[in-house]
């Protein structure tokens, strides 16, 4: 009877990589937790008691450090390990813009951070704090969450930088990094900015508008990033054809 467990430590463990059947599985996420974050604004709006309200707001997508915070950090991370891992065997082959994978591992691991950390409000209330009172900007209208600004900056210079790494990458990985990036920042910047001048209008604390809004704009950010993970995997299975992991002492 032959022993399907191999026990030569030397010997390599085979990953096995399905982008589609990830990116289904992350897309399925993605509408439960819509699902149940249309639960929370019922429960908010309609006046349930407070133990349903409470637990309702764990799933809410419009409020931080919750579980779909949680859904989008890990998600970012992923995105950031298979492209520290493409950044990997691009080095190993002295390939042209192995800097940049590098770097754009880097950029996805500080936008799970982001996420966690809300470090994009602290950078908008700096700005704030340094714009306003020299009367270059004040945060009103499309403005109002003025974080948008700086960090828009940053997507203008990247975008840039990532002009010529873009061309060179396959057809099919250049027009999904593209996609993903567009649906990411239709929702993430283009969305925000519609729901920032609602929220800076409303007389309540959040608005059913506003809640309308914000869930267009959380799913069109956590779409964004599937696709972008769903474009990376298919990137290295066709980079990697016969990935293997092994451990040695």
């Amino acid at each position: 009877m032959t022993n399907p467990i191999n026990n030569d430590s030397s010997a390599p463990g085979y990953l096995s990589i399905d982008p589609w059947g990830f990116f289904k599985t992350l897309l399925t996420i993605i509408v439960v937790l819509h699902i149940f974050s249309a639960f929370a604004v019922w429960a908010r709006v309609s006046g349930a008691p407070w133990y349903i309200n409470d637990f309702a707001e764990y799933f809410n997508v419009g409020i931080e450090q919750n579980i779909p915070t949680l859904y989008s950090v890990l998600t970012w991370t992923t995105a950031a390990a298979i492209t520290g891992l493409i950044a990997h065997f691009e080095v190993s082959e002295k390939a042209r813009f192995m800097g940049r994978w590098r770097a754009l591992s880097f950029i996805f691991l500080f936008l799970a951070l982001d996420e966690g950390t809300t470090f994009h409000e602290h950078i908008g209330s700096l700005t704030e704090e340094y714009l306003t009172p020299m009367g270059w900007l004040a945060p009103t209208g499309y403005l109002y969450f003025i974080w948008v600004l700086p960090y828009g900056a940053l997507v203008v210079l990247l975008a840039g930088l990532y002009a010529p790494f873009l061309d060179a990458l396959p057809s099919r990985t250049k027009w999904g990094l593209i996609l993903s990036a567009t649906v990411f920042l239709a929702g993430a910047m283009g969305i925000e900015m519609v729901s920032a001048s609602v929220y800076e209008q409303q007389t309540v604390r959040h608005s059913a508008l506003y809640a309308v809004l914000y869930s267009i704009e959380e799913f069109m950010e956590m779409l964004g990033v599937a696709l972008l993970n769903f474009f990376m995997l298919d990137y290295l299975k066709v980079r990697v054809p016969a990935l293997s992991l092994s451990w040695r002492q």
